[in-house]
């Protein structure tokens, strides 16, 4: 009884065939010629045996896996007698390029004994996740970009002014540089949407916003920080600058009309040599565009210390 069964367990395991096996099964000999290839190689990549047997086994790698395999896959087998999941490039009788995994071992014999495993379909995830990747991260600038930017102007918002304004005034300092900040407050812009409409105010804020952004130099910082209030943070930059930029500030903008007169703006300005904090500055600029609007507008003021 247990003889008859121990049979029947042979005779199926004899009727096991590398053939059944979903990969390519190659075998190649000392010499690396091909001693064996498994039934894949034809109903899967069409190739016929007499095609391959006894050829190297240059004749189905590319030319980039070959100089893998010489530099590479011979010598970690001469060396370990394995090696696993290997990414290689293979021709298929019709000299379609597949993407292959390939795992091998060396044999007591001398012979070597290889399995390949189409990897199309990994290439084919990996470049999908590779483009999933590259939408994600340019959703995540454009997410950064809304988080730093004003909707409206394009300008820096409130919070990234203040950021970036308190390492302008870090390194200034460290470098003994001269800074001017600029307050800028649009004259009677409640009139304008009063008598307009929030369109139309939006309209200058917007117009307003480019004209600053297209005068200022890269290196400056430039800010709606709220409403119709703008800042512009000149690095290096002294008093006698200030003002000549103040100046071409005011030509500038009166190019802006609103019921065909001139926008105009007053404008604070605050200049630093020496360490001050973003929130000691800021409210010296406020404190000087309030004195020109107190002196009646469309004019710059400096703020000096009592």
């Amino acid at each position: 009884m247990t003889t008859t069964r121990k049979s029947k367990a042979q005779s199926n395991m004899q009727n096991y065939s590398l053939d059944s096996f979903p990969c390519g099964a190659l075998v190649t000999n000392s010499s690396r010629v091909i001693t064996y290839v498994n039934a894949y190689f034809t109903t899967e990549l069409f190739w016929q045996p007499e095609a391959l047997i006894g050829k190297s086994t240059d004749v189905i790698f590319t030319k980039s896996s070959k100089i893998f395999f010489q530099s590479y896959l011979i010598p970690t087998l001469l060396h370990e007698k394995t090696c696993e999941e290997m990414q290689l490039i293979i021709f298929n009788a019709q000299g379609r390029r597949i993407p292959v995994t390939v795992n091998a071992h060396l044999g007591d014999d001398g012979c070597i004994y290889w399995s390949f495993f189409n990897a199309s379909k990994r290439d084919q995830l990996y470049n999908e996740l590779l483009k999933t990747r590259e939408t994600l991260e340019e959703q995540a600038e454009e997410l950064k970009l809304f988080a730093s930017t004003d909707e409206l102007t394009e300008l820096l918002n409130r919070r990234e002014m203040k950021y970036r304004s308190i390492l302008v005034l870090e390194q200034a300092a460290r470098s003994h540089q001269s800074v001017g900040l600029l307050m800028l407050d649009i004259d009677y812009f409640k009139k304008v949407n009063d008598n307009f409409g929030h369109l139309e105010g939006d309209r200058v804020l917007k117009e307003l916003g480019q004209k600053l952004k297209a005068f200022c130099r890269q290196t400056d910082l430039v800010a709606r920080f709220g409403g119709e209030e703008f800042l512009i943070m000149l690095p290096d930059t002294d008093k006698v600058n200030v003002l000549l930029f103040c100046e071409r500030l005011h030509q500038l903008i009166a190019d802006i009309t609103v019921d065909n007169k001139p926008l105009t703006v007053s404008i604070g300005a605050s200049i630093c040599d020496d360490k001050i904090s973003f929130t000691d500055f800021y409210a010296q600029a406020d404190n000087a565009v309030y004195k020109a609007k107190k002196l009646g507008r469309n004019r710059t003021e400096v703020y000096e210390a009592d």
